[in-house]
């Protein structure tokens, strides 16, 4: 029978491998492995998985950190649907897979990608962009299936400042009563793309963190918000659910409406923007000079109108 792994690498989303039952498998570091996993924690040749009398098994091939089944050290041994492995102490899922089940989860995914096309139109650029932030963060948390969140813009400086929050998180709050993961927004801005852990525990840079403890924030997914290469603001989701992860599937429907959204904000942010500076000019043409604050005003809100893009790290 065909079966997948799925396997938990840090910063990234979960990744699936499908297993052929007429293949055998070696998974690893190095790379000449059919499954290549890109983790310390592993050996370079860490296990094989083979079909075997109609069962799957899992061989260690004595690797450094070894392998747990079910909290037990694991050799050689027969692999049950739902079994979770720990490689040196990455976390993997093993599952065997029926046809029902694959085309289950494909027409799934495709109500998926539906659901968020439409909630993709509904996005309005005439509607007013606090009103859109919360309209884009609630549909986020709806399509990640996550508990709560914020959204991040940045202001006239660079700065980015809390717009938009859900699930009863407060992120403006500064300090150690921060509930959210600092350390994810920052890895966030420094790479421009989505950071998720999907096990917090076994993060060696986040687990220990009193926003995480805290927060009891189990798994977490950080978008970018980008304008063409312009950083402009971040989306946090996270969840306390024990066992809950962000999937690929998660991670590229979170990027397609996060990529869209951004856009539309993007333009009612520039539209209210001008709004404002319209407000300035004088209603009527005049011989006379336009006053100096007027034109010290004008000169400090037309660049921010061009370009409100994130300039400095998060505060």
């Amino acid at each position: 029978m065909p079966a997948r792994l799925t396997v938990y690498p840090p910063d990234q989303p979960a990744r699936q491998f499908r297993l052929d039952p007429d293949r055998d498998y070696l998974l690893g570091r190095a790379s000449d492995c059919d499954l290549r996993i890109e983790d310390p924690r592993l050996s370079r040749h860490h296990a094989r998985l083979a079909l075997a009398d109609g069962c799957w098994r899992y061989g260690d091939l004595g690797s450094k950190n070894g392998t747990t089944l079910a909290g037990r050290a694991a050799g050689d041994t027969a692999l049950r649907s739902g079994d979770w492995i720990s490689f040196g102490g990455m976390l993997g899922q093993f599952d065997e897979l029926s046809e029902e089940r694959l085309a289950a989860e494909q027409q799934a995914a495709r109500k998926r990608w539906d659901d968020t096309v439409r909630r993709s139109r509904g996005l309005d650029p005439a509607a007013n962009v606090d009103r859109l932030l919360q309209q884009m963060l609630a549909s986020s948390i709806e399509l990640a299936g996550a508990e709560r969140g914020f959204v991040m813009l940045a202001d006239e400086t660079g700065r980015l400042q809390v717009r938009a929050r859900a699930g009863g998180v407060e992120p403006a709050t500064a300090g150690r009563d921060f509930p959210g993961s600092r350390g994810a927004l920052a890895r966030a801005l420094e790479a421009r793309a989505p950071v998720v852990v999907c096990d917090t525990s076994a993060d060696t840079m986040l687990g220990a963190q009193q926003s995480i403890v805290r927060g009891r924030i189990r798994a977490l997914v950080c978008l970018p918000l980008l304008v063409g290469d312009e950083l402009t603001g971040l989306v946090y989701l996270d969840s306390s659910v024990p066992g809950k992860v962000f999937s690929g599937l998660d991670v590229e429907i979170l990027e397609a409406f996060a990529a869209h959204a951004a856009l539309v904000v993007g333009v009612a942010s520039v539209r209210e923007e001008l709004a404002d500076v319209a407000k300035l000019l004088p209603a009527e043409l005049s011989h006379e000079p336009a006053p100096p604050a007027l034109l010290r005003e004008l000169g400090a809100r037309l660049p921010r109108v061009l370009a409100p893009a994130v300039k400095v790290a998060p505060s």
